[in-house]
């Protein structure tokens, strides 16, 4: 338990300083946002609390079923970094090859 801890923890910690280094590097006239860059932003958000939503049911499955804590535990945590991982590509991929709203 005390390596998830660990790990949720060193990220949690990355992020904020990745975060905080890409505001520091970009130029002023880069921060301003469209109605375009929202609409990325809430597309990519979208996907990417799909795969929470996903890692709720299964760990909820995982606990009906009375599997360990610790597989428990992992699929929740992996449904996290998926969705960071998903939705930050969704984002991208929107920038890169274009976004059509529905």
């Amino acid at each position: 338990m005390s390596a998830l801890l660990w790990t949720v923890g060193a990220a949690i910690v990355a992020s904020i300083a990745l975060h905080i280094t890409v505001a520091l590097l970009s130029p002023e006239e880069e921060k301003t946002k469209d109605q375009r860059d929202r609409e990325i932003h809430h597309f990519g958000e979208y996907i990417g609390q799909s795969f929470v939503v996903i890692g709720g049911v299964a760990g909820l499955v995982l606990a009906m079923a009375e599997v360990d804590q610790f597989w428990i535990a992992n699929a929740i945590y992996l449904a996290f970094v998926l969705s960071a991982l998903l939705g930050s590509t969704a984002k991208i991929v929107a920038y890169r090859l274009g976004f059509q709203p529905w």
